[in-house]
């Protein structure tokens, strides 16, 4: 956090030793705290900065006005803190404390999250004698939920969590026992990869699939290789992924294809996707705009918009020349992560026009999601290398365990990812769950959130 006069312009503050919200701003080196308690009285208070981490008192008028918000509290040896200061769409906290009757220090300054609840924590659960699962995908209408599970022989399966009865209903694998949901639509069709059944020794061969009712899986095919993935479908069952078009596997060619068709056929996407060898499609929203990444002929590989053969770049942050479109709601705003100058990934929005950062942890962040309101979940490291899972809304990231309830914080030592959100803010992922918390042994589970 840099000298307030050099970095920022004008920001709300949240001002309490005790987290409540309050009326205080920053303007240009000026920092208005309107009410504020001290020794029974309530004051006016204008401060200054005079560094990165001094603040002098200007002025202290008494007032006599209650205020709506709660007041900062100052200790009687002078010391407050700012739990929540809103930084463009970044927070930060401080603790300010007098080293003289005019001037005060401002330490801790580290960047934070808000605090809030969630409706509802749903642990999603584990097949009969299993531990491990994986929501990785809610539909836009939050009622179909489909992800992986393994039972007691640890054999995977693709599933689709009924939260409402607290069943897990199975589908039949490819043959190789490794599925990957990735995508559910409202009429509950689920779509996907898992791999083929092959002889030991050789290398995995992954094909996409195709789900609407019953336990079998619909097998995709390829586009002419051996491997094919399906990563995002849309509530027309239209699909999109990506497929090796060689025998030798050594390309990648985006595609489409109509799911609902008696017999699906893949078909790659029209027209130049940024003129180089490689392109992916990650997400296809209900006018068929897809989203995805592709590789130019100067070996950057870039985020795309595509629709009826027309591609349109959406550049990278900090012009790194790495990006990648993850998802697409239906107002065609985009989400996903890009390189920054910083050697780090960061998540981002585009709104069709601008690309815009969102706010970190202080390691690399990832996107994985977004809803019809702009609502945005991922997952993101901090300066240790720890992951949390996030929601992005209102111009705030915030860490989902922290607002999960205290009672499901005893059974859960973390949420690590956020993988999908619904339009209505179900919110689906994976973190992990304490099977021997004396022992500080945990496994991955699959939870359901409603903000």
């Amino acid at each position: 956090m840099k000298h307030s006069g050099l970095m920022f312009t004008s920001l709300a503050l949240c001002c309490s030793l005790a987290n409540a919200a309050s009326d205080s701003t920053l303007s240009g080196d000026t920092l208005h705290i309107p009410h504020v308690m001290y020794g029974g009285m309530m004051y006016d208070v204008k401060m200054k900065f005079q560094a990165p981490d001094k603040l002098l008192l200007q002025t202290t008028t008494p007032i006599t006005t209650m205020p709506m918000n709660p007041a900062v509290m100052v200790s009687k040896d002078l010391k407050f803190s700012l739990s929540e200061v809103a930084v463009g769409n970044k927070l930060y906290k401080a603790n300010v404390t007098a080293i003289s009757d005019t001037e005060f220090q401002a330490t801790g300054i580290t960047e934070t999250m808000p605090t809030g609840t969630v409706k509802s924590f749903t642990d999603l659960g584990v097949l009969e004698g299993g531990k491990d699962s994986y929501a990785y995908a809610v539909s836009e209408d939050g009622t179909v939920i489909a992800g992986k599970a393994r039972d007691a022989d640890r054999k995977s399966f693709p599933v689709r969590f009924d939260y409402t009865q607290g069943n897990i209903e199975t589908l039949n694998d490819l043959g190789g026992g490794r599925p990957r949901p990735t995508a559910a639509n409202n009429s509950g069709a689920i779509t996907g990869y898992a791999t083929l059944e092959t002889e030991d020794g050789t290398p995995r061969i992954y094909n996409a699939f195709y789900n609407k009712s019953g336990a079998e899986l619909v097998n995709l095919g390829t586009l002419g290789g051996t491997d094919s993935r399906a990563l995002g479908m849309n509530n027309n069952d239209m699909l999109v992924g990506w497929s090796a078009s060689k025998a030798d596997n050594s390309d990648h060619v985006a595609f489409m294809t109509d799911a609902s068709s008696a017999t699906p056929v893949l078909k790659p996407l029209e027209g130049e996707i940024l003129g180089g060898k490689r392109s992916f499609a990650f997400d296809i929203n209900d006018s068929n705009q897809i989203a995805g990444v592709a590789t130019k002929p100067d070996g950057s590989a870039i985020a795309f918009i595509y629709k009826d053969g027309v591609t349109t770049e959406l550049g990278s942050l900090d012009s790194s020349g790495y990006s990648e479109a993850r998802a697409i709601n239906d107002k065609g705003e985009t989400t996903g992560w890009s390189l920054t100058t910083s050697g780090k990934y960061a998540a981002f929005m585009h709104d069709g026009t601008n690309m815009t950062e969102l706010p970190g942890l202080g390691g690399d962040t990832q996107a994985y999601d977004i809803n019809t309101h702009g609502h945005i979940v991922g997952s993101a490291n901090d300066t240790e290398d720890n992951r949390h899972a996030f929601v992005y809304k209102d111009g705030h990231l915030m860490d989902l365990y922290k607002m999960i309830p205290a009672a499901d914080k005893e059974n859960w030592k973390e949420l690590r990812e956020a993988y999908s959100i619904s339009d209505d803010g179900v919110v689906v992922g994976r973190g992990r769950f304490w099977t021997d918390k004396a022992e500080d042994k945990s496994a991955s589970r699959a939870y359901r959130i409603q903000l």
